[in-house]
């Protein structure tokens, strides 16, 4: 499970302009628990490329080692793939390779016969299960500038433009879902973007390795800007108003199947 919520979902400007709304918790993940911290989930690729991370944080600079900053948004996420690969195999290189004094030709050679050894079938079952645990949410413009959204990981990704929006984290299932439900579009203006984006980072707070600690930024192809502390409040604001309308609603005193059953105790 990756321990953290990683939230992105393309709107669009007044004058047509895309822009990317994302989001992040705070929760970090160790061997001897989870906290809140200052960390953040995100870094700049450039002033129009952003990556968050979702898995070990201490690997995010490994993921995105030697990319170039004038790189466009695909030559970046082929780097990060790559880059990803390779992390793989060292760390299975490190972990496992050199436990058992072997290395790939070895492995290679043992794939060819039957295999009848229960230790020789332990190091391959480690090898083919062994995973980082760690994807990388891209998020970015192209050189037409058009919206990107795309998750990373070792075994390659995927693009997400044509949903509007998507998520990375243990309260994936929660956000994406949100994000269904308010029918989000790239068609979508930014205040709507903001407040969708908000609500699914709050509905993703339920599930395990999420932190309650918001951060709320807007990405266009000029730059990155962040929602004030302030904005922050107003918006969980809506969120509990939201949360509460419908069961405090005062059109529920006039259901009249209620209200026969208050007096003959029956509903009809």
């Amino acid at each position: 499970m990756n321990m953290t919520i990683c939230i992105s979902a393309i709107a669009k400007e007044n004058n047509g302009e895309e822009i990317i709304v994302f989001g992040t918790d705070h929760m970090v993940s160790t061997q001897i628990g989870q906290f809140e911290h200052e960390i953040k989930k995100y870094k700049l690729i450039n002033k129009n490329i952003v990556a968050m991370l979702s898995g070990n944080t201490l690997l995010f600079d490994r993921c995105i080692k030697g990319i170039d900053r004038d790189a466009d948004f695909f030559s970046v996420r082929e780097k990060i793939r790559q880059n990803m690969e390779k992390l793989r195999k060292e760390i299975i290189e490190n972990e496992v390779y050199k436990v058992y004094n072997i290395d790939d030709n070895f492995v290679k050679d043992i794939l060819k016969q039957q295999i009848c050894n229960q230790y020789l079938d332990k190091i391959l079952d480690t090898i083919s299960k062994f995973s980082l645990k760690t994807s990388i949410l891209l998020v970015g413009f192209d050189n037409n500038n058009k919206a990107q959204i795309s998750e990373i990981g070792e075994e390659g990704y995927m693009d997400f433009r044509d949903v509007n929006f998507h998520a990375v984290g243990s309260g994936t299932i929660q956000a994406i879902n949100t994000l269904l439900f308010q029918r989000h579009s790239k068609d979508n203006n930014l205040k709507t973007a903001v407040y969708n984006v908000l609500k699914a980072k709050k509905n993703a707070e339920v599930a395990e390795g999420v932190g309650k600690e918001t951060e709320l930024l807007i990405l266009k192809k000029s730059g990155v800007s962040e929602i004030c502390s302030e904005d922050l409040e107003v918006l969980t604001k809506i969120y509990k108003e939201e949360l509460n309308l419908g069961k405090n609603h005062q059109d529920l005193n006039t259901l009249k199947s209620i209200n026969n059953y208050k007096k003959e105790g029956e509903i009809k």
